[in-house]
């Protein structure tokens, strides 16, 4: 089963050894969907960013389909072989197996539940999810009963994972946790009071959390700002990006494919940029207006793609621009990781988070306090909402670090 010991209790954040799978995994730690994954190890240079770690593998299963295999048992295990078949592709020392948080998995009847268990089961995830889709807590308390029960009578060895929407899923779960492995939380949206109580009741416990889907960019800051791995100064120990499932992103390839003109330019500079120097994502039309079309990228990160791009190469095509986009993000919030977890070692977390003008700008807004803020950090302004914001790019007038 999978388990999870602090050994460094940092007052922003916190560091800890991960059991799960067949490795003793250090956190805080990025977590990349498989494909991204597998294509980050193809990169020349990426191997070394891919040494151990955990892999998180979307299953989109829709509600029709959740109905058909509750209907007809034959399909359903057609679809537990080719899920078996696609999971023993994945080369990660630890795999989960995550579902879509929206209708699909709303309104489970306790048969469906088991089912989706079974599913995670047999398809090898070092860690089961216990799907919660926008129910109640009463009712996911239910689900988290009727999966402890199966969990039981299955005589299952994984460890399960309850998901957390809001602070009252989390305060439930908590009276789980010694029977529980691990921590799910929703982080779509910057859920201040989730976070907050991922803060209270979880930074100081020996349980696994994990952030699913963290949003690209912050709202609240002028739709600048990542979560990123900031989010560990709430006290979560693994985070992973919004993923997009393969009818998504036929989706999207199907709308690029049909783009040309002014129409692709526009939707090439639209596209946003997580630049680590500061934890900005500047669109490309922003970099390319600041620092120009040969500026290179590795002013602002030293990752595998950004190395040997500039800002007009980036942009020549749009399907390359959007993996690559991908990889770079995978790239650095993995390298990102690395450094938080050294700034969590050596108590340097209030140095290494105020370096990061978007980050300490989010952290003051959550009314978090660093110990002092490094020279460069953006200047704020006061726009005509009457709310605060900090500035779209990082100052201009400084060179900004290469990692």
């Amino acid at each position: 089963m999978a388990s999870f010991v602090v050994k460094v209790d940092d007052t922003n954040g916190r560091h800890g050894v991960l059991d799960i799978g067949r490795e003793r995994i250090s956190t805080p730690l990025y977590v990349p969907s498989d494909d991204i994954w597998q294509a980050m190890r193809d990169i020349p240079g990426g191997s070394a960013y891919c040494r151990s770690g955990v892999c998180e593998y979307d299953i989109w299963i829709r509600h029709p389909d959740i109905e058909r295999i509750r209907l007809h048992p034959e399909e359903r295990e057609l679809l537990e072989r080719e899920v078996r078949e696609r999971m023993s592709r994945v080369r990660s020392s630890a795999k989960m197996i995550h579902f879509n948080f929206f209708s699909d998995v709303m309104g489970l009847d306790k048969e469906s539940l088991i089912r989706l268990l079974c599913l995670q089961y047999q398809a090898g995830a070092d860690v089961i999810e216990i799907p919660h889709g926008f129910c109640s807590v009463q009712a996911y308390e239910r689900m988290v009963r009727y999966a402890l029960e199966w969990q039981h009578d299955f005589r299952c060895d994984t460890s399960l994972m309850g998901i957390a929407h809001s602070a009252a899923d989390l305060t439930m779960l908590n009276r789980y946790l010694p029977q529980l492995g691990g921590v799910g939380i929703d982080c779509r949206r910057f859920n201040k009071p989730l976070l907050y109580q991922v803060r209270k009741l979880l930074k100081p416990q020996d349980v696994w959390v994990h952030a699913f889907s963290a949003p690209l960019r912050y709202r609240e800051v002028d739709n600048q700002g990542t979560l990123g791995m900031l989010i560990n100064w709430f006290g979560v120990d693994t985070v992973s990006t919004i993923t997009q499932g393969d009818p998504v992103r036929e989706y999207f390839t199907y709308l690029f494919s049909r783009m040309e003109g002014q129409e692709k330019t526009e939707c090439l500079k639209q596209m946003r940029y997580f630049a680590p120097t500061d934890y900005s994502t500047p669109t490309f039309g922003d970099l390319e207006v600041s620092y120009g079309d040969s500026h290179r990228l590795s002013s602002f990160c030293d990752c595998p793609v950004c190395r040997n791009l500039t800002i007009g190469d980036a942009m020549e095509n749009l399907p390359d621009l959007y993996l690559n986009n991908q990889l770079h993000r995978a790239f650095a919030y993995y390298r990102e990781s690395q450094k938080c977890r050294h700034a969590l070692i050596n108590n340097e977390t209030d140095r290494f988070l105020a370096g990061k003008l978007y980050a300490a700008e989010i952290i003051r807004r959550s009314g978090g306090t660093l110990a002092g803020r490094w020279p460069g950090n953006a200047p704020v302004r006061k726009v005509g909402d009457g709310k605060v914001h900090v500035s779209r790019i990082a100052r201009r007038d400084y060179p900004l670090p290469v990692l």
